[in-house]
């Protein structure tokens, strides 16, 4: 497994090879966060709407599938935005101070 870098080894990229590892981070962050999104809305929504799986759906089905999915989204949104602020936070004080993470494996 790669080891992570610690903030000191971050300090030693030039400001391209961040600004490189930072895109590729929230690149990967954001598939895996549509990949969970999709995953737990299809999970969540479908156990709670469809009650009587068959060849289509009812009316009523689909206004639950519109309103759970609608639900769960604007969720996903305020914890997603919640997340980012602290993270951001966290790095700003991190970064200000001079303190060390260090590595994970």
């Amino acid at each position: 497994m790669e080891q992570l870098m610690d903030v000191e080894q971050l300090k030693k990229l030039t400001p391209e090879q961040q600004n490189q590892l930072i895109a590729g981070v929230k690149q990967q962050a954001a598939i895996l966060n549509a990949q969970n999104l999709i995953t737990e809305l299809s999970e969540k929504c479908s156990n709670k709407c469809i009650t009587n799986p068959g060849s289509s759906l009812s009316g009523g089905e689909k206004q639950c599938l519109t309103r759970c999915m609608d639900r769960f989204f604007d969720s996903w949104n305020v914890v997603s935005q919640t997340l980012q602020t602290r993270l951001q936070n966290e790095v700003g004080s991190a970064m200000a101070s001079g303190s060390e993470y260090g590595s994970f494996s």
